[in-house]
C-alpha cells in the first residue's frame, strides 16, 4: 500500500504511463495505488475512469480529491462544508466561481442534482463580487443554450470574466 500521507512529490516523480497493449486494456495513469484511465470510445466519447480501490484500506470512503475538467473543479471529496457550501465558495477565484454556476445550472437544466455548490450561494457570491455582472452575462448569451454556455465558460474565460466585469 502506499502511505499518501507523506511524500505526495515522490509518488507524483514516481508515476507511471500504462499504454494499452491488448484490445482488453485501457491506457492509464499510475500514481501511487491510483489508475487514472483515459481512453477514447466510439462516439466519439472521451473516457475517465479514477479507481482508488487500492486505497480502501487506508481511505474507505475514498481519498480527498479534486477533480478538474479544464482548470474548473468539478468534482470534490470532501464535499464543501455544512455551512451550505459558503465558506468553499468565498475561497473560489473568479473564474472557478463562474464555471461552477455554469456547470451547476446545466446539470440542474438536465435532471442532475448539480455539483458541491448550490446556484443560490453562487449567485449570491457572484452578486457580491461583481454587481451586475450576471446581467451583463445573461445579455451576451441571450441567444445561447446551456451547452453553448457551459463550453463558452471553459474555452473563453478570461473574455466572459471581462464581460462581466465591464460597467
Amino acid at each position: 500500500m502506499t502511505d499518501t500521507r507523506h511524500g505526495p512529490d515522490q509518488l507524483n516523480r514516481d508515476a507511471q504511463f500504462l499504454p494499452q497493449t491488448t484490445d482488453d486494456q485501457r491506457p492509464a495513469l499510475r500514481v501511487g495505488d491510483v489508475l487514472v484511465c483515459a481512453y477514447w470510445k466510439p462516439g466519439p466519447l472521451l473516457q475517465v475512469s479514477i479507481d482508488t480501490s487500492d486505497l480502501a484500506a487506508e481511505f474507505p470512503d475514498n481519498p480527498p480529491m479534486q477533480v478538474a475538467l479544464n482548470d474548473g473543479i468539478v468534482y470534490q471529496l470532501p464535499a464543501p462544508t455544512a455551512d451550505g457550501g459558503g465558506a468553499a465558495v468565498c475561497a473560489l477565484d473568479d473564474r472557478s466561481l463562474f464555471q461552477q454556476l455554469a456547470l451547476t445550472e446545466y446539470t440542474e437544466l438536465y435532471g442532475g442534482a448539480g455539483f458541491d455548490y448550490p446556484i443560490a450561494v453562487l449567485v449570491a457570491e457572484i452578486d457580491l463580487r461583481i454587481p451586475g455582472g450576471l446581467e451583463r452575462l445573461a445579455a451576451h448569451f441571450d441567444k445561447h443554450d446551456a451547452g453553448d454556455v457551459v463550453r463558452a465558460w471553459f474555452t473563453h474565460p478570461a473574455a466572459l470574466l471581462a464581460i462581466a466585469r465591464a460597467g
